[in-house]
């Protein structure tokens, strides 16, 4: 089963319902540390310091637009370290393309199995979106999909053992018919919680903290 094709629109519209907040120390100090469901303990300290990271490239160097981070959990590396094992883009206000960066593309489409994560940040402080998702389900090797917010608040999609990506893609078909339909902001912000509210029923875990 194919994912659905989203109305470009209303798609744009539901990018840019929000202003930009502009990422503070305080923002960034305020990003917790969070016991994520279906990831090892010692992989804990490491997710929040990605995140915070997140944060200060985009407050440091990219004038609080988003950033992506790529980090795999299955590094190989003699001397693993975290710091500097990871892929990075640098995005506008309303998208990062972590498959832009050549190293996040190679920890995504290399993988043979389901251990990265992904971590972006979103300036208009709104939760995950539709495109977020259809990323989350094209790239198998994703395993934890992290949204942190301008203040520092986070957002996570990670699948489980359960993970059952046609009916993954069914929620999903339904969700972008939702938003295609959908008139006004009110209506697009209900078709990403659409997802988000039933992704549990095709196995995947999601969590705002």
């Amino acid at each position: 089963m194919a994912l659905a094709l989203m109305d470009l629109e209303t798609l744009e519209m539901a990018k840019k319902r929000d202003h930009k907040i502009m990422i503070t120390d305080e923002a960034i100090e305020k990003v917790p540390y969070i016991r994520y469901k279906e990831i090892p303990e010692e992989e804990y300290p490491i997710i929040q310091m990605l995140a915070k990271k997140v944060l200060q490239l985009s407050k440091d160097e990219n004038e609080s637009n988003e950033v992506a981070i790529t980090y795999s959990m299955d590094n190989l590396e003699d001397e693993r370290d975290a710091e500097y094992c990871f892929g990075i883009d640098f995005g506008d206000e309303h998208s990062a393309d972590p498959m832009r960066d050549s190293y996040s593309y190679h920890l995504i489409c290399g993988s043979k199995e389901c251990v990265v994560i992904s971590l972006h940040n979103h300036p208009s402080l709104s939760k995950i979106s539709l495109v977020d998702v259809r990323f989350f389900l094209e790239h198998l090797a994703i395993k934890l999909l992290i949204v942190v917010t301008n203040m520092g608040n986070i957002y996570y999609l990670v699948k489980t053992n359960k993970f059952d990506r046609q009916k993954a893609i069914e929620l999903f078909n339904e969700a972008v018919s939702v938003n295609n339909k959908a008139r006004g902001l009110k209506a697009l912000q209900k078709a990403s919680e659409y997802f988000l509210k039933s992704c549990h029923k095709a196995g995947i875990v999601y969590e705002d903290r």
